[in-house]
Order: structure tokens, then sequence, then C-alpha cells
């Protein structure tokens, strides 16, 4: 115990104590906003999915020249439609996919060239 008396541990003041609560309190504050953001995003899991099946489609075509059809690809939870237009060039062609999403439409726009 008299070793305990020999050493003063300084406290820190009032002002201290509320700069670093207000410090803390800002930080949370930034994170929850930054969290909230985050479960809020505007394109979801399957809008994803239906990107990467565009890409998926347009290599197909890109590697195959008897892909070059319409076509609708139907799946769980988007549709995709393709159409081909032929360009003014002889060996390039159009390409739009529509994707059907939860009442929403988006269109791609490719040029393929053989």
């Amino acid at each position: 115990m008299l070793l305990l008396n020999r050493y003063k541990v300084k406290g820190s003041s009032i002002t201290e104590s509320v700069i670093a609560m207000t410090i803390i309190a800002i930080c949370i504050s930034i994170a929850i906003m930054m969290y909230a953001r985050v479960l809020r995003t505007d394109t979801n899991m399957a809008g994803y999915r239906a990107q990467q099946k565009v890409k998926e489609l347009l290599w197909e075509v890109k590697k195959d020249k008897n892909k070059l059809e319409d076509e609708n690809y139907n799946f769980e939870s988007f549709s995709v439609d393709k159409k081909i237009e032929k360009t003014e060039n002889k060996n390039s062609f159009k390409i739009t996919f529509t994707i059907k999403l939860n009442n929403q439409k988006k269109e791609h726009f490719h040029i393929v060239t053989y």
C-alpha cells in the first residue's frame, strides 16, 4: 500500500473527456451512415447476375458465329432478350441485350465484328 501512495496518477480534465467523447461520437455516426448506405444499394444480387449473364452471352456470340440469332433467355429472377441487327459494315453486327428485372428494363448495346 505504501508503493501506491508514492505515485500520483494525473487524471484528465472534463474538457479532455468532452473532446474525446465528441470525436468518438463523430466516428460512430460516420460508421453508421456508411453501413446504412451499404445496406441500401440500388442494385440487388439479381441485377449483378443479369449483368454477368449478358457478359457470358456476349462472349458466346463473339466466339461462335452461329449464335447470331434473336433469342430470349428466362431465369429465376430476370430475363434477357438478345436482338441482332446488321450494321452498314458487312462484317459487324449490333447486338442489343435487354434485361428485364423487377419491372425495370436495361439495354446494353454491343458491336461485334467478324
